[in-house]
């Protein structure tokens, strides 16, 4: 299976966390975040999720964080700020920069992440597009002016007001595992997917455990034994390599279960016309009835079109079985690169309990030669 690969950049290895708020917001959400910020880092989910990750090749590698405090910000939310790549006409860096010079957030440290919960009427553009519709939020870093003239290298993380509190949960634990995986995206990257067809919905750890078919979510009490937050599970390479979900910490109402693409063929080279015909090969970390398997063009995501014939000599699977793939790269792609995925389903039904559906994805790529 794809692992996470280490780039070379920043981690937060002792995440403090500020959150930011807005005086009149709904109080009760507010202080719930706050203990969420403020206490997820301490729980078994951040330590599967991120511990892992280390500074190579001798560290430090994550470890829990801290709360670092709460702003909570006596004016009226903006109603409309604007967030770049590259950090030019960025009123979200502005906005945070103004904050800092006048001493309403501490100044940050390399460790430093804000936090920012937006009320409702706040809508935020990153790159042309729109929060809670392209986006429900995101991390970056920009460097700051500190009020001692010196500068830092810092991370945020804008949280519009997009859906539930449940919702909002999910994204800020999302943003919090990649912020610390990955801490200056646009400048030095931490740790990031390189195998293009696992990058579906994006290339930072949380990305790869979010999409539709997954089972995304999980529920955390903090060691404070408040209540349970709503968070997302992330990728850990050393479950990915064990044949394991990826995604930890996984569910336990079922084996994991998945189908491989023969090794060496991840990656394979075609020219129009041609085709070529792969094995692949069940696995499962426990018991499983048969399962379906689909081979599915997922080239259109990319605006690529559906340009790849995918022909499978069987439709079910179970650990240890095989079967051919035949590819063939019928027309001419508009980019050089089609992902295609082996989609699983199956039923499972523990011991004493009620049968469940369950779905899973196994991604690889046909390059044009």
């Amino acid at each position: 299976m794809p692992i996470f690969d280490y780039l070379g950049g920043a981690l937060l290895t002792s995440a403090e966390i500020i959150t930011v708020s807005f005086t009149g917001d709904d109080a009760t959400f507010i202080a719930n975040m706050q203990e969420l910020d403020d206490t997820i880092t301490q729980t078994p989910w951040w330590t599967a999720a991120t511990s892992e990750y280390c500074e190579l090749p001798s560290g430090p590698c994550i470890g829990p964080g801290s709360g670092a405090g709460h702003v909570v910000l006596n004016e009226t939310a903006p109603g409309s700020l604007v967030d770049t790549s590259s950090g030019n006409g960025s009123t979200v860096v502005s906005f945070i920069q103004s904050h800092i010079t006048s001493g309403e957030f501490p100044p940050p440290t390399s460790q430093t992440i804000y936090v920012i919960y937006f009320p409702s009427g706040t809508s935020i553009t990153y790159d042309g597009a729109h929060s809670c519709s392209s986006f429900g939020a995101y991390h970056y870093s920009a460097t700051w002016n500190l009020p001692d003239g010196g500068t830092q290298e810092g991370a945020y993380a804008i949280e519009p007001r997009c859906s539930t509190d449940a919702y909002m949960q999910l994204a800020a634990s999302h943003e919090l595992i990649e912020a610390a995986t990955d801490a200056h995206p646009g400048k030095d990257r931490g740790y990031a997917m390189g195998d293009l067809s696992w990058q579906f919905y994006g290339d930072e750890v949380g990305d790869v455990c979010d999409h539709p078919w997954s089972f995304d979510s999980m529920s955390v009490t903090p060691p404070d034994a408040g209540m349970a937050f709503n968070v997302q599970r992330g990728w850990s390479n050393v479950s990915a390599l064990a044949g394991h979900d990826p995604c930890v910490i996984p569910p336990s109402d079922h084996p994991y279960f998945n189908t491989a693409v023969q090794s060496g063929m991840q990656a394979i080279y075609l020219s129009v016309g041609e085709s070529a015909t792969i094995q692949l090969e069940g696995f499962s970390d426990g018991p499983m009835p048969d399962w379906n398997i689909a081979a599915i063009d997922m080239g259109s995501h990319y605006g690529a079109g559906n340009v790849l014939t995918l022909s499978l000599d069987k439709t079910t699977m179970n650990n240890g079985q095989t079967a051919n793939l035949t590819i063939t790269l019928a027309s001419q792609p508009t980019i050089t690169w089609i992902p295609y995925v082996i989609d699983n389903k199956g039923t499972y039904t523990p011991d004493g309990g009620s049968a469940g559906n369950y779905e899973h994805q196994w991604g690889a790529s046909v390059y044009l030669k």
